[in-house]
């Protein structure tokens, strides 16, 4: 199959061993619960690139596909598998993501090797109007100047949302030095380290306060994000 635009379809119900596809314009189709496997991987590196609008991947396992510049648009994303997912160069637009979100990195604009081949070509990714609400975002960041006011996030203690990142990451780095000598110090550094390597080039941060990711004690957690919360800049 060439070119297609797909409307309505139960791809649950569909049976294929391969399909190719030069450009796909999918509406209002249905991959709830299925595995998105190698068969499917040409659904998303399409040139242009393929666009998902008003789709649903509801318990979908998106792990094993990339989308090379795939464009997502009211798309939901309840309880799928997408742990360890870089979408480095796909764009999300009004979106819904609910259940457990593990170790996925969203990009604000194209990242990677495959950065120059996408169709169209372009130097930011669209990515607003997201509803991470009844998420769970464990270990997944937001990076290269994704605009966090422009998506709806969990709300709670659970999470802290912090602005001028690097920043706060300097005057936390010395507060934590001045903490007494030992282990829960050691481990305070580490974390810090860890979130300014997760978090790149992003000036607007979001995350667990207590994460089941980060190596260090819950207590060492707090405590962290305390700093980085009063941080004095």
């Amino acid at each position: 199959m060439g070119r297609a635009g797909l409307a309505n379809v139960d791809f649950r119900k569909a049976r294929f061993d391969k399909f190719q596809l030069a450009v796909g314009n999918f509406v209002a189709c249905d991959f709830r619960g299925l595995r998105l496997d190698e068969k499917f991987a040409p659904f998303f590196v399409t040139r242009p690139r393929s666009t998902f609008v008003s789709c649903k991947f509801d318990g979908a396992d998106l792990r094993p596909i990339s989308p090379e510049g795939t464009r997502f648009e009211k798309c939901s994303f309840d309880d799928a598998r997408l742990d360890g997912w870089t979408p480095a160069r796909a764009e999300f637009v009004d979106c819904r993501f609910a259940g457990k979100v593990v170790s996925v990195t969203f990009s604000g604009r194209p990242a990677g090797p495959g950065s120059t081949r996408i169709d169209p070509v372009r130097s930011k990714n669209d990515f607003r109007g997201n509803d991470f609400r009844d998420a769970q975002l464990i270990d997944t960041v937001f990076v290269f100047g994704i605009d966090l006011g422009q998506q709806r996030w969990p709300e709670g203690h659970d999470y802290v949302r912090l602005d001028k990142f690097h920043r706060r990451l300097e005057a936390a780095r010395a507060d934590i030095l001045g903490w007494e000598a030992g282990e829960m110090r050691t481990a305070g550094l580490a974390m810090l380290q860890s979130l300014a390597q997760r978090w790149q080039d992003q000036r607007e941060i979001i995350g667990m306060r207590v994460s089941p990711a980060v190596k260090a004690a819950p207590r060492v957690q707090i405590r962290v994000w305390d700093s980085l919360e009063h941080a004095k800049i």
